[in-house]
């Protein structure tokens, strides 16, 4: 009788301890990741929607994200945008390897870039119609290596499928993205062309803001709103209009409150890092050696995060846009990477690897001599990583949020450049989505939410540049392949 008594009092604390931890697993999912609201994308509860405008300041991927959910649940959307070519066809054509205008607000516009798998999640299903316009731009497993060895995938894991993926340069993402929201799909989202000077506080409730101004080649003008949404990136002008306005200050402050000029923290890794990049015609794609499998199918191709106790250089190269290979090197600290094609090959022959790098990457290296003419250098320095703790702030207007490079940016080696914006505006959807006007508190409740998904990005990059743990440097993979 003891002896069952005992199973059974086993039992009961096993199948205990194992709701309690898959309820702990799902409050941790739903705190701090967006796995569990990607559902409620592209959805609206009421049958009403917000009264009013969303205005979108700024045109970039994180404004054309936060667009496209405000889309769901205000009467109209404006998007204003700096850059006047951003309206005409060479910003939403589908051979973006031929466009003929570049942004000069986009630092990283022409280099290296990462689209978690996350990415892929929340696209497909704010647009229906994502894959088809990916495959018109060319946008299209992977094969990763940290410091010189081939990790294993968790085939098993993921019931002998991973989760889908998409590789694309900057050009290429934001291009696709501007086709989609602003191509004719979304009647209620338009695009201004013109530069935000800053907010006007409602004069009946000090709380809000009524407006928006705007400076175009026509003169300044206004534009009421009922959600300001800063996407200014790494600007972060909002600030500078909060500030003009008198708000994010008061007499007395709690421990958990900053005044407005108190809100940024920042540090500087002394990161850079250049892209060449090579357009490849169709015959030479079918002979072209090392690759993992064919072009036509390839994403990733070779990708090397180092010790950085004894290399503090990496290298990356990737298929991505149809016909372009880009091929990477990032470094933290003082040293001269390549330019060249040539200086490409020497200096990765001369980095400090566990395995070597396979002989198939140099025969690639070698093979890019046939296309030398089309090669184009972006370098990159990185000023940085910075962290405006609005969560922190005090008497911000609870019609005004930010998100993205607005707020954060991080270590660029890492991925999470676009995951902020991405967590920004599914963030903005899930609080929208029983809304049916704008309350007083909005914005705090935003921040706060924004900032239990995001910080987990600003602590885990900085852990992984300050600690030589080969464990860390493997999370690299994850958020290559599919890591949220």
């Amino acid at each position: 009788m003891d002896v069952i008594w005992a199973l059974a009092i086993t039992l009961c604390v096993y199948y205990v301890a194992r709701f309690l931890g898959r309820a702990l697993r799902r409050k941790y999912l739903r705190t701090h990741t967006c796995v569990l609201d990607l559902e409620g994308l592209g959805l609206r509860l009421p049958s009403q929607k917000i009264k009013g405008t969303a205005v979108i300041c700024g045109g970039s991927v994180g404004g054309l994200l936060a667009a496209r959910v405000c889309h769901d649940h205000f009467d109209e959307v404006v998007i204003v945008e700096p850059e006047s070519w951003l309206n005409s066809e060479d910003a939403c054509r589908t051979d973006i390897w031929n466009q003929e205008n570049k942004r000069s607000r986009v630092l990283q516009y022409d280099t290296f870039q990462v689209i978690p798998t996350m990415g892929y999640l929340i696209l497909s299903k704010l647009f229906p119609d994502f894959e088809e316009e990916c495959k018109a731009s060319g946008i299209q497993q992977t094969r990763t290596y940290v410091w010189g060895n081939a990790p294993r995938r968790p085939h098993a894991e993921y019931g002998g499928s991973l989760p889908k993926t998409m590789y694309a340069s900057r050009v290429g993402l934001e291009t696709c993205l501007r086709r989609l929201v602003l191509g004719g799909r979304y009647k209620n989202i338009r695009q201004i062309i013109g530069t935000v000077t800053g907010v006007c506080r409602s004069a009946s409730d000090p709380g809000f803001l009524d407006a928006v101004t705007v400076r175009t080649l026509e003169g300044s003008s206004s534009i009421k709103a009922a959600l300001v949404v800063d996407c200014t990136g790494p600007a972060s002008a909002g600030l500078k209009w909060l500030r003009r306005e008198g708000y994010g200050f008061k007499d007395s402050y709690n421990r958990n409150q900053l005044a407005l000029d108190e809100l940024k923290i920042a540090y500087d890794q002394k990161l850079h890092y250049t892209t060449l990049q090579f357009r490849i015609p169709p015959e030479m794609s079918r002979r072209l050696p090392g690759l993992p499998v064919p072009f036509a199918e390839c994403g990733i191709i070779y990708c090397l995060a180092t010790d950085p106790t004894k290399e503090n250089r990496s290298l990356y190269t990737n298929r991505v846009d149809k016909n372009i290979i880009q091929i990477c090197f990032g470094a933290m600290g003082e040293c001269e990477l390549p330019t060249t094609l040539d200086a490409a090959k020497t200096c990765a022959r001369s980095l400090v690897t566990e395995k070597p790098i396979p002989r198939s990457f140099f025969e690639l290296l070698d093979a890019l001599d046939e296309v030398q003419e089309t090669m184009t250098c972006s370098k990159v320095h990185f000023t940085g990583s910075s962290y405006i703790r609005y969560e922190k702030g005090v008497n911000l207007p609870s019609n005004w949020i930010a998100l993205g490079d607005s707020v954060m940016r991080v270590n660029p080696i890492y991925g999470h450049g676009c995951t902020k914006a991405f967590f920004g505006a599914i963030c903005i959807n899930v609080l929208l989505q029983n809304l049916t006007e704008i309350h007083s508190g909005f914005s705090n409740l935003f921040f706060r939410m924004q900032a239990d998904k995001i910080i987990p990005l600003w602590i885990g990059t900085k852990v992984g540049g300050a600690y030589n743990n080969r464990v860390i440097w493997s999370r690299l993979l994850l958020i290559l392949t599919f890591a949220i």
